[in-house]
C-alpha cells in the first residue's frame, strides 16, 4: 500500500516552488519546526532564493519572509538567528541565510463548525432504513452521519426548493 503523501508531493511541487516553497514542508511543518509558541503569531511567507537556476540557487541559501502579527515583529526579530538555526536543521544545510519580516494579519485556517444535520423526519426514516443492512457500528454511524450531512436543509441549499 502506497502513502498518500508520495503523490501530494507530486502534485503540489510546481505551485510551491513558485513561490519558493520547494516540497511545501516548512508550511506544513512550520509549528513543528519554530515552536507552538512563535507560530501562533507568525507565518511563513515565500523564501526568496539567490538568482540562479533551480537547486544550485537553493544550495546558496534563501531568504524567508515570514508574515507577523502587527506588533510582534520587533519580537521576532530578536529570534531571527533561533529560526533560521531551526529551518536549517530541518532541511539538513543552511537552507535559509537571513529573514525579512512583515507585519500583516495572519492567513489562519478557520476553524471547523460543527452544525447539526437537520433533516425531516421523512428523510430520516429514510436514511436510517437503508443504513440498517451495515452491521458495523461505526460504519453505520459515520455513514448516518454523511447522508445527514448531504441531506440537511441549509439557506440557499437546492434541498431548499
Amino acid at each position: 500500500m502506497e502513502r498518500l503523501d508520495k503523490h501530494f508531493e507530486k502534485l503540489t511541487k510546481a505551485s510551491f516552488a513558485r513561490y519558493g516553497f520547494a516540497y511545501g514542508e516548512l508550511m506544513a511543518r512550520w509549528p513543528e519546526i519554530v515552536g507552538e509558541a512563535l507560530a501562533r503569531h507568525c507565518e511563513p511567507e515565500r523564501i526568496k532564493w539567490p538568482r540562479g537556476s533551480g537547486e544550485n540557487a537553493q544550495k546558496l541559501g534563501g531568504t524567508l519572509v515570514i508574515r507577523a502579527e502587527p506588533g510582534r515583529g520587533l519580537d521576532l526579530q530578536y529570534q531571527t538567528h533561533q529560526i533560521i538555526e531551526r529551518i536549517n536543521q530541518f532541511y539538513g544545510y543552511g537552507a535559509i541565510t537571513s529573514i525579512k519580516i512583515m507585519q500583516g494579519h495572519l492567513a489562519k485556517a478557520k476553524p471547523l463548525i460543527n452544525k447539526d444535520n437537520i433533516i425531516d423526519d421523512k428523510t430520516e426514516e429514510a436514511l436510517l432504513l437503508r443504513l440498517q443492512s451495515i452491521a458495523d457500528e461505526r460504519l453505520r454511524e459515520a455513514l448516518h452521519r454523511l447522508g445527514a450531512g448531504a441531506l440537511a436543509k441549509r439557506p440557499g441549499s437546492p434541498h431548499e426548493k
